[in-house]
């Protein structure tokens, strides 16, 4: 037998031995795949995480929703964090009713993805949540806007009692953000607005309805005998800081003077109320005093201002 010959013999049976352990190793993938093992996991992945299987939004367990709504939160841009919603079924607009502990129904709405700050700093939150009238309250107990959202009895009420009304698993997943608002009263500068964190937060009329020009459309710029000259668009700014409009509203097309949807009618307990935004009033050159917060109306007109003592609804922000 020639040199030649028994090179081939080695050479066929080298590739004998290869499709033999490709064979092997085709089978030992398949078996993996059809057990499901944890092999094929990604290791840093929570188990949890790998045992939720996509669904409605409404079929979700609070707790799940909390773990998706971490993977979308460590999404590496707003882009892939849309992505991560989509594949497990969160899109903006989804719905589902939320059972308070007086015995009343509210509805849960998504409003938001990576929408609002992490109040700790780590990030954006996932998810965020408009839940529709919980409750009649006032925005305080004497007629003021002094101290704005911050300092009003509302925050304090969503703190305590307020949120006793929301189911406890739904509490147990709600995380902490920052919330930029006018937390002065009267104010004519954007540059003081600030933050506070809130687990639970009324929504702010930026958030609602998109950037402000109702001062300058109602009182343009107009020399005044009393206070001669005013720049109203400073208000218009200073109403604008507190926050970027939600993309479920702007996607309504809501506006401060528009809600063609009627997005914006909500009810409690069965009637249409007006309902509570966070912002106060800024200015004191319109009325004597400024001591008013903005509403939307039960109508569903997105914008009118009234006394902070009269009850109206309290429609709650939070993020899981």
């Amino acid at each position: 037998m020639s040199s030649h010959d028994r090179g081939g013999g080695c050479l066929t049976a080298i590739a004998v031995v290869a499709s033999i352990l490709v064979f092997a190793g085709g089978a030992v993938l398949l078996y993996l795949i059809a057990t499901n093992s944890s092999l094929l996991r990604p290791q840093s992945a929570p188990l949890e995480q790998e045992e939720l299987s996509p669904k409605s939004f409404a079929e979700y367990s609070w707790e799940e929703l909390s773990e998706i709504s971490q993977l979308i939160s460590s999404a590496s841009s707003d882009e892939e964090g849309r992505e991560v919603a989509s594949v497990w079924g969160v899109g903006i607009g989804d719905t589902r009713t939320v059972s308070l502990t007086d015995g009343r129904q509210a509805t849960a709405t998504v409003v938001g993805i990576r929408a609002d700050d992490l109040a700790d700093g780590s990030g954006a939150a996932g998810i965020t949540l408009m839940i529709s009238p919980i409750a009649l309250q006032p925005m305080n107990s004497t007629v003021t806007c002094h101290g704005g959202w911050e300092g009003s009895q509302l925050r304090s009420w969503l703190a305590g009692e307020g949120a006793d009304l929301l189911p406890q698993d739904l509490l147990d997943q709600a995380k902490a953000v920052s919330k930029t608002t006018n937390n002065v009263g009267e104010l004519d500068d954007a540059s003081g607005v600030t933050q506070t964190s809130d687990v639970l937060w009324a929504f702010s009329l930026s958030e609602v309805c998109g950037p402000s020009t109702l001062f300058v459309d109602e009182y343009g710029n107009d020399i005044w005998w009393r206070t001669f000259y005013v720049d109203y668009s400073l208000y218009d700014d200073v109403l604008t800081a507190e926050g970027e409009q939600y993309e479920f509203f702007e996607m309504e097309g809501v506006t401060c003077k528009s809600d063609p949807k009627d997005t914006l009618m909500l009810s409690h307990d069965g009637v249409e109320v007006a309902w509570w935004y966070r912002s106060a009033f800024p200015s004191s050159e319109v009325y004597d005093t400024s001591s008013y917060f903005y509403q939307a109306m039960s109508t569903g007109y997105p914008c009118t201002i009234a006394d902070p003592t009269t009850e109206a609804g309290v429609v709650v922000g939070l993020c899981i």
